[in-house]
C-alpha cells in the first residue's frame, strides 16, 4: 500500500513528525494520522491421510511459477482459520480442518509492502485436487520427494511444521 499524500478525511496536505515512537505522517488540520498497518495473510501446510504435503506451482505474480504452499488475503470480517481454508477451497476444491498454528510471521515485500502471515496446518480426508486459474499445477508428496519451495517464508513454514511433527 503506498502512504497517502493527502488526508483522506479533509484533503488536507500531510506532515511527517515523530509520533508513538515512529515517523508518521499526520494531518495538521484534522490531526488523522496514518498508521500503516500490514495486510493478513493466512497460509495452508496441507497433507492427506498419507501425510504428505499439498504444493501449488502459481501462475500469478507474486512468485510466478514458483512452487509454494496454497494461501492468500484474508477478507474483512473473517477469521483467519475461515480464510485459510477459503483459500485452500479456491485455490484446489480441497475441503480441510484446522489441525494447529503453525506460526505467525512479518514479511515485507515489494508488491503488497507490510504482510502479517498466519500459516496453520490443514488435514484433508479426500486429496482429489481441482486447481483455479490462479495455479498452473497442485498435488501431494512425500516429504522427502516435494518440488522445490524457493520462496522463504514458505520455506520456513515448512522447517517450523516439520520440526513441530517430529517432536509428536
Amino acid at each position: 500500500m503506498k502512504p497517502y499524500s493527502f488526508c483522506p478525511i479533509c484533503g488536507t496536505g500531510l506532515d511527517q513528525a515523530m509520533i508513538e515512537g515512529r515517523e508518521r505522517k499526520f494531518c495538521p488540520s484534522c490531526s488523522w494520522i496514518h498508521y500503516i498497518n500490514p495486510v493478513p495473510v493466512a497460509i495452508a501446510y496441507t497433507v492427506n491421510r498419507n501425510d504428505e504435503l499439498l504444493v501449488v506451482r502459481r501462475a500469478h505474480e507474486p512468485a510466478y511459477n514458483e512452487w509454494s504452499l496454497p494461501g492468500g488475503f484474508l477478507e474483512a470480517g473473517e477469521e483467519a482459520e475461515e480464510g485459510c481454508l477459503r483459500e485452500l477451497m479456491e485455490e484446489t476444491a480441497l475441503e480441510g480442518t484446522i489441525d494447529s498454528l503453525i506460526g505467525i510471521y512479518h514479511r515485507e515485500v515489494e508488491l503488497y509492502g507490510s504482510l502479517l502471515v498466519l500459516a496453520y496446518r490443514v488435514v484433508v480426508a479426500d486429496d482429489t485436487i481441482a486447481i483455479n486459474h490462479e495455479l498452473f499445477d497442485a498435488g501431494f508428496y512425500p516429504q522427502h520427494l516435494i518440488p522445490e519451495v524457493r520462496i522463504p517464508l514458505h520455506q520456513d513454514i515448512i522447517k517450523a511444521a516439520s520440526l513441530y511433527e517430529s517432536v509428536q
